[in-house]
């Protein structure tokens, strides 16, 4: 081989020995500032590939305990080409500290074969007033009334949905089996056999209401029910049926809750947790004077908007004026769609 040849064969495995993949994650450090505890952490760290060969991931991530990835799309990086990297910090139980959590990415670069990532922020103790979107999605529930939209028009219990007895076959499909069901017509009749269809479905948590509005008449007198304007309120009378998997009224009015929905009309028309009220803040004391003082002890209202601002501002405001139980979503319907995305958040006119 001549002198030149030499060279040329020389520079090929130079550069060949030179060619290798370098991990570059810009910025490797999150501060995330100061939450209320509840609130879920997101963020995407890009994960670039800025050597000169192929950079690979041998394994997914691994993370501090209070921390999570959704894992890598893909396991190779050609060079120049980049991934985002999607890492979740659940705040609940980190009220009153600050936090710093790592993330670990292994990959074939000889130089950092493992790099660390922060987030580091200061997680406050919520306030009595709020609450996280998981604590909502952990106490809601469906109410169902399968009377006749014509009488569901008339009056209805605080924060039903209507579904007419004859279509909830059809319904199945939409609702959650993650969430109990309370069912309810005028007598429990109705109930009793919708109960029945949803538990062979898979519905474990669906309740009918024991005797239906005429023993919530007699037990409850007619409490958190609501008449339509101009409707003359009456009571409701008949014999009370119950069969398996029943709840009194009582019980029902335990766990009961109504979420007032402060977002816009066009926000609130086009997604919204069903049985939710859409108000306007100026007319929350309105809404509160229209309810009588025993319904205002007994009920739990969550307050949710886009961002949890004007939420906080009313469930404060519900406080003083005697809802024992008052609480704002932290973060807003955002913070719903980082955990659950479109669970339950229909279209209003359903």
């Amino acid at each position: 081989m001549g002198v030149a040849s030499l060279a040329v064969a020389l520079a090929v495995l130079t550069l060949g020995a030179a060619a290798q993949p370098k991990l570059a994650v810009e910025p490797m450090v999150l501060d995330f500032g100061e939450v209320a505890e509840g609130w879920l952490v997101i963020h995407t760290f890009v994960l670039r590939n800025v050597g000169t060969a192929e950079l690979q991931f041998p394994r997914d991530p691994a993370t501090d305990c209070g921390c999570t990835t959704t894992g890598l799309p893909i396991k190779r990086l050609a060079p120049g080409q980049s991934v985002g990297l999607v890492v979740r910090f659940d705040s609940t139980g980190f009220g009153g500290y600050s936090v710093t959590k790592k993330v670990y990415v292994y990959s074939n670069d000889p130089q950092t074969p493992t790099l660390t990532l922060t987030l580091t922020g200061r997680v406050r103790k919520a306030q009595a007033w709020e609450g996280s979107a998981s604590d909502l999605y952990g106490s809601y529930f469906l109410l169902v009334d399968l009377r006749a939209p014509e009488e569901f028009a008339k009056g209805r219990l605080l924060g039903a949905i209507n579904i007419p007895f004859k279509d909830l076959a059809t319904w199945i499909p939409r609702l959650s089996r993650d969430h109990a069901v309370y069912l309810y017509d005028e007598t429990g009749t109705l109930a009793t056999q919708a109960v029945q269809m949803l538990r062979r479905e898979g519905f474990l948590t669906a309740y009918a209401v024991t005797g239906g509005l005429a023993q919530w008449w007699r037990e409850l007198n007619g409490l958190l029910f609501v008449w339509s304007p101009g409707v003359t309120p009456t009571a409701f009378q008949g014999s009370s049926t119950c069969g398996l998997y029943c709840l009194p009224p009582s019980r029902v009015l335990a766990n009961y809750l109504v979420v007032l929905d402060f977002r816009s009309k066009e926000s609130f028309a086009q997604a919204a947790l069903p049985g939710a009220i859409n108000l306007e803040f100026q007319s929350l004391e309105s809404f509160a004077n229209s309810l009588s003082p025993q319904a205002r002890a007994s009920l739990t209202v969550w307050c949710l908007d886009d961002d949890g601002t004007t939420a906080a501002q009313a469930a404060r405001l519900l406080g003083t004026l005697g809802f024992k139980s008052a609480k704002s979503v932290i973060g807003g319907i955002a913070q719903w769609r980082f955990r659950y995305g479109d669970v339950l958040l229909w279209p209003a006119s359903f």
